[in-house]
């Protein structure tokens, strides 16, 4: 006889699943890893996918009938929007229709009252919200009706005498039957239809394509960004090249301040070139030039010194890596000096060199400051994203949303065009030998010298001239030459409690960051859990690509409303300093962590150590130099964050950035105060960074010089 077993087959077989799953969860860090991922994804591609929904949905729409004190009832054209159309058939009735359907019929009964006959809908009912207005449902269409009533008093009236009052009438519906009802109002009233529902189409990217303020803003964009990123590059590789291969005087102090420049407090280049070479500026002035740097010319400028340093630093790493035997080889050969440089030199730095290269675009392309200050006039896409979604007059969200998307399509291309030519190509060599640095000629060195006097001057022109004009009298937001203190005394006197703000929401941004930024990197590095570990790396990634007013505009979305209404208080401040900053502190633990050995963690737990206390008590401290650096980074990124900032603050939650932004941007605001609090809040970020600098990149002594 057969006996059948399967069931406790199946049940061994889902016991022993059970089993590898309970064992699993006692490892701390693939719960980290699980709860991290699903807080990552809730903070990062929620609020995106969100603001691509809205962009693929608008109100439905509606329109406006004017009508007359004699009984006459037009629909005016210009205000029928959507998926609505009114027209008027044969006998005077007009026709309503939605989504090109016919909706409903209006008849003109007498003055002060109309007639409506529904077309396919059986259901309807209305409410009366106040006397001019009345909420109609028909169907599932919910229907906003006001009444506005002009004044009866015109001025034809009291020009000809004539002084006939019109009496009030308020909003109402009575029903007829099961698809007819009456509307009554005051004659001469406009009455406007709205239909508020929500409707999915791709007709919101369609209007913004055919706009041409619109498409003039990704024009421009794309401009601005190509220029910078081109005459950065040409900055900061030369230099970087120059730097990582010759001994040049000051070379530590050079890189020093070139990082130094790379943390720009915001607005400070626009605001300060804006001072020196506006129309009104000192320059202009004092030199009686017919100029002035407002324009696209001005934000080409500004940010090209903003981001040099970027591709500087980065293509200094990358050249300083080069296996130097190569060049040598390629000399041996009979190749001369230029042609090893483009055949061996370049191609061999072309990841540092495109990732500078992609960084400068990137801060081009999201710089809300400067195109703000330099050229209101101008269309861009991140002062298009936060006009129109947060102008007081005529805002329209469904047009920022459109705006965010086409960002972060534009810069997803980007970066997949990058990862796309760094995957084709390898740059790899396998000696770990440094090149020595080369004695410079004295043509060079004086060439050099000043080559990198006049760009360190231009990059540091901003902070000198905002240090100055701090201590100068403001009038009418013009700069004089009688010398103050009254600037810092307004400033700490009506703004000192947003240095504590900053403070307060930077720290807890930044040590949240440090401290999951440090758990992701560990299992970046050191884990390979299925699915979890190549998902939170990719999910690094995605600040690069969200700019910051789209990722604002994101969370607004996200968190305006119950169970969690967080907009307008500092924790949605928080929470977009930590999504926008934590590639910072996960990157720089990450490359410590490649040069920790396994086995140091191994031969800890094999002494009966837990996972923990060995992260604890060996990794944490053989990492510390990057877990330092990390978070330096990560706090001086947050202290100047700027596009979420404006986007997401509401008093009193003010953050130095914001205060900065109000007295420099808004008509009538305190110059002085904006120029104090600039250099405040440089001074504040410089001793940090100095400290970083030094501690990161000084520059060992003692090389023996290469003579070739």
């Amino acid at each position: 006889m057969k006996v059948f077993r399967a069931p406790a087959v199946e049940a061994g077989v889902f016991r022993g699943i059970a089993m590898r799953f309970l064992n699993k969860l006692k490892d701390p860090w693939i719960v980290f890893s699980a709860i991290v991922l699903l807080v990552l994804v809730y903070l990062m591609v929620v609020p995106a996918a969100r603001v691509v929904m809205a962009s693929l949905t608008s109100e439905s729409g509606g329109f406006q009938l004017a009508t007359k004190a004699e009984g006459k009832v037009n629909a005016a054209p210009e205000t029928i929007k959507g998926i609505y159309d009114v027209v008027k058939d044969g006998i005077g009735k007009l026709v309503v229709t939605r989504k090109g359907r016919e909706f409903f019929r209006i008849i003109n009964v007498e003055p002060g009252k109309l007639k409506v006959d529904l077309v396919e809908q059986d259901t309807f009912s209305a409410e009366s919200i106040s006397p001019s207005d009345l909420e109609l449902t028909i169907g599932d269409v919910v229907i906003q009706i006001k009444q506005e009533v002009m004044s009866t008093f015109t001025f034809s009236a009291g020009l000809f005498g004539s002084r006939k009052q019109q009496e009030f009438r308020p909003l109402q519906c009575e029903r007829i039957d099961e698809r007819s009802f009456y509307i009554t109002y005051t004659p001469g009233a406009y009455l406007g239809f709205k239909d508020s529902s929500l409707t999915f189409s791709p007709s919101n990217y369609t209007r913004f394509f055919s706009r041409r303020s619109y498409v003039l803003a990704v024009r421009n964009s794309l401009i601005v960004t190509l220029m910078t990123s081109i005459f950065a590059t040409l900055l900061g590789v030369s230099l970087a090249y120059f730097y990582s291969k010759y001994d040049l005087p000051m070379r530590s102090t050079v890189i020093s301040l070139t990082t130094l420049a790379s943390i720009s407090p915001p607005f400070l280049g626009a605001y300060a070139w804006r001072i020196l070479l506006g129309k009104y500026g000192v320059f202009t002035r004092l030199l009686h030039l017919d100029f002035s740097i407002v324009g696209v010319h001005g934000v080409i400028w500004v940010i090209t010194w903003l981001t040099f340093p970027l591709v500087f630093l980065i293509s200094y790493d990358a050249f300083t890596s080069i296996d130097p035997s190569l060049k040598e080889v390629s000399m041996s050969l009979g190749a001369n000096r230029w042609r090893t440089f483009w055949r061996i030199e370049v191609p061999l730095a072309m990841p540092g060199i495109l990732t500078g290269l992609y960084m400068a675009a990137m801060t081009a392309f999201v710089d809300f400051g400067t195109p703000y200050i330099l050229s209101p006039d101008m269309k861009v896409l991140p002062v298009l994203v936060y006009n129109e979604f947060m102008n007081e007059v005529g805002a329209n969200p469904t047009i920022a949303s459109v705006g965010s998307v086409v960002m972060i399509l534009i810069a997803s291309l980007s970066l997949t065009a990058q990862r796309i030519y760094l995957a084709l190509k390898s740059f790899a060599s396998v000696s770990a030998y440094r090149a020595l640095l080369v004695k410079p000629w004295r043509s060079l060195k004086l060439m050099m010298g000043c080559f990198t006097s006049l760009v360190l001057t231009m990059a540091f022109v901003p902070h000198i001239t905002v240090l100055i004009t701090s201590f100068l009298k403001w009038t009418a937001g013009i700069v004089t030459t009688q010398f103050t203190l009254a600037n810092y005394l307004r400033a700490f006197t009506r703004e000192s409690y947003t240095i504590g703000i900053t403070f307060f929401i930077g720290t807890i941004a930044s040590v949240i960051a440090i401290a999951v930024g440090v758990g992701i990197a560990y299992v970046i590095v050191r884990k390979r859990y299925v699915f979890i570990t190549d998902a939170l790396n990719i999910l690094i990634m995605v600040p690069y690509i969200i700019p910051g007013t789209v990722l604002a505009i994101g969370l607004i979305l996200l968190f305006n409303s119950p169970p969690l209404q967080l907009t307008g208080t500092w924790i949605i401040l928080v929470i977009a300093y930590f999504v926008r900053k934590l590639p910072y502190s996960v990157k720089a633990v990450e490359s410590n962590l490649y040069q920790v050995h396994p086995a140091l963690e191994e031969a800890a737990m094999s002494l009966g150590a837990k996972p923990i206390r060995t992260f604890t008590s060996i990794t944490l401290k053989l990492i510390a130099g990057g877990l330092v650096s990390g978070a330096t980074l990560t706090f001086l990124q947050i202290m100047t964050e700027v596009s979420a900032t404006v986007v997401l603050y509401k008093p009193p939650w003010r953050p130095m950035t914001a205060v900065i932004f109000e007295n420099a941007m808004r008509a009538g605001a305190d110059y002085g105060v904006a120029s104090a609090m600039t250099v405040i809040l440089m001074m504040l970020l410089y001793i940090p960074l100095y400290y970083l600098t030094i501690r990161t990149r000084k520059v060992r002594g003692g090389q023996e010089l290469a003579n070739f």
